[in-house]
């Protein structure tokens, strides 16, 4: 139980750090507030070792303690929700034999980018519906790239 505590506290300190770095990784000319999600790689690869418990704890309070020290609380309206929705979509895809791990890992970036859409049009009105088809296709490129990476280091990586 211990090592599995340091686990996670090791991969939410990763976690956090990439994610830190994708603040210096600009994809505002597609539309504001698009990062490549290098973060979700964790999760990912927790997924793909079905450790669906770690994953989700692991983006949790990665969403969490990311919320406090980069940005505000209020960031976590958006954040968090799409966080825990994406990460059920990708373990239940996880769980399939029939979709690849890009498969699961342009659906998580989907649900996620849908989710925060969906957040934003409850707190800010149908103006923002405008950005789906720029968030949906940052989804595509973000999570196949994602995807990739994952699928090349699931083999390398064991927990």
């Amino acid at each position: 139980m211990a090592k599995r505590v340091c686990l996670y506290g090791i991969l939410t300190g990763v976690c956090i750090v990439l994610g830190y770095l994708e603040h210096f990784i600009s994809f505002d000319f597609i539309a504001p507030g698009i990062k490549l999600g290098l973060a979700n790689s964790v999760v990912l690869l927790l997924i793909t070792k079905k450790d669906i418990k770690g994953a989700f704890l692991t983006n949790t309070v990665r969403i969490l303690m990311s919320a406090v020290l980069f940005s505000s609380p209020s960031v976590l309206i958006y954040s968090l929700p799409a966080g825990i929705v994406s990460t059920v979509v990708m373990a239940v895809m996880g769980r399939c034999r029939n979709f690849s791990v890009i498969g699961f890992s342009i659906m998580g970036a989907a649900v996620h980018n849908i989710i925060q859409l969906l957040c934003a049009f409850l707190m800010l009105g149908k103006g923002v519906l405008f950005y789906s088809p720029f968030l949906l296709l940052a989804a595509l490129i973000s999570g196949s790239l994602i995807g990739i990476l994952v699928k090349i280091l699931s083999g390398k990586v064991r927990f």
